[in-house]
């Protein structure tokens, strides 16, 4: 499977689960707010700059393991997160991935090549 591929279907999946999350808190609306849409845009081009920078976070993401349990840990973080710091967070992070997704179609498409640091 590609990489490509890959990293679209656990982002899919965690979406799914985060905006389960977030219709479960009855706290879709959330997803509204502009700060809450600049939160996630700029956390999800953050952690893309450290693995276009060629980090130690790229090698870590070639490990199947730590790519599921990445997604696990977001997940449950979200819960977490909406009984510790409210649902914000987890708006936050459904726009962080469709930041995410916009950056993979950009990638698919032959528009956008990241070049490593």
């Amino acid at each position: 499977m590609q990489s490509t591929t890959r990293d679209a279907l656990l982002a899919a999946a965690s979406a799914a689960l985060l905006l389960a999350v977030l219709a479960v808190a009855e706290s879709l609306s959330l997803l509204a707010r502009p700060a809450v849409a600049v939160v996630g845009a700029t956390a999800a081009l953050a952690v893309e700059a450290l693995f276009v920078a060629d980090t130690p976070a790229a090698d870590l993401w070639t490990r199947p393991g730590v790519q599921v349990g990445s997604a696990l840990a977001l997940v449950a973080g979200a819960g977490l997160a909406v009984w510790a710091a409210g649902a914000w967070l987890v708006a936050a992070a459904c726009w962080g991935l469709a930041t995410y997704f916009c950056l993979l179609a950009l990638l698919v498409a032959g528009v956008w090549e990241p070049e490593p640091a």
